[in-house]
C-alpha cells in the first residue's frame, strides 16, 4: 500500500494541470496571510461590500450555486460517464468535504457567526436582498470547500496547466462570491480552499492506495462501458 501511495502521489506532482492548480493556491494562501495580518475580522466583508451593485447581485447568486453540493454531485455523477476515475474521484472527494463541513462548520466552530449576525445592518454600505439570511456555522465555507474540491478534481483529470490555472479561478470567483453575498468572511473562504484542495487529495489516496483501483481497466472507462461477466 505504501508504494502505491508513493506512486500515485508521484503522478500527481507530474501532473500539469493539478501542479499549476496548486501553485495557484500557494499564491492565494500567501497573500491570505498578508490580507489576515494587515486588516480585522470583517474588513474584507465590508470592502466588498462598498463595491457591491444591485445588477451584479444575481449573477453573483448564479456563480455562488456552482459550489453548492446539488451541483457538484451531480457533475462528479455525470463524469462518471465519461471516466470513472473523475466520477470516483469527485464523489470521495465531496465526502470528504461533508465530513470536514460537519465536524468543524457544525461541532469544533459551531459558535462562528455569519456576517448577517455580526455586523449591524447600519455597517453595510448596501444589503443584499437577493442573499440568504444565514447566521450560524460560517467557519470554514462549505461552498469554497465544495468548488476547490470540484475544480481540482478536474484540473488533474484534465492535465493541462492552463486549464488548471482556469480552474483555480473559478474555484477563487465562486469562494469570493460567499463573501460579496454576505455569507462568509474571508478567513473562512480562506480555510476552506484549503480543505477542499486536501479532500480531493484524500480521495486519490483512498482510491489509487487504499483500494487501488487503477490496477482495473474499467477504472478509466466510461460507466456505460463497463460489462459485469
Amino acid at each position: 500500500m505504501a508504494m502505491e501511495v508513493k506512486r500515485s502521489f508521484k503522478n500527481l506532482f507530474e501532473n500539469p494541470g493539478i501542479v499549476a492548480f496548486l501553485w495557484a493556491c500557494v499564491g492565494f494562501l500567501l497573500i491570505g496571510i498578508w490580507v489576515l495580518a494587515s486588516t480585522k475580522h470583517g474588513d474584507v466583508v465590508l470592502f466588498v461590500n462598498r463595491y457591491s451593485k444591485e445588477e451584479f447581485d444575481r449573477l453573483v447568486g448564479v456563480i455562488t450555486d456552482l459550489g453548492s453540493g446539488v451541483f457538484a454531485a451531480s457533475l462528479m455523477v455525470a463524469l462518471l460517464f465519461w471516466k470513472v476515475r473523475a466520477g470516483l474521484t469527485g464523489l470521495i472527494s465531496l465526502g470528504f468535504v461533508g465530513i470536514f463541513t460537519n465536524v468543524l462548520k457544525r461541532q469544533v466552530f459551531s459558535e462562528r457567526i455569519r456576517p448577517f449576525n455580526y455586523f449591524y445592518y447600519d455597517d453595510f454600505q448596501r444589503f443584499i436582498y437577493t442573499a440568504e439570511l444565514n447566521y450560524h456555522f460560517s467557519f470554514p465555507s462549505g461552498h469554497t470547500m465544495t468548488i476547490f474540491s470540484v475544480m481540482s478534481v478536474l484540473a488533474i483529470m484534465f492535465g493541462r496547466r492552463t486549464v488548471g490555472i482556469l480552474f483555480f479561478l473559478i474555484a477563487l470567483v465562486v469562494g469570493f462570491s460567499r463573501i460579496y453575498l454576505l455569507q462568509h468572511f474571508f478567513l473562512d473562504v480562506y480555510v476552506g480552499s484549503f480543505f477542499g484542495v486536501i479532500s480531493t487529495f484524500l480521495a486519490v489516496l483512498v482510491l489509487n492506495g487504499l483500494f487501488r483501483l487503477q490496477r482495473f481497466s474499467w477504472f478509466d472507462k466510461p460507466a456505460y462501458q463497463i460489462k459485469f461477466k
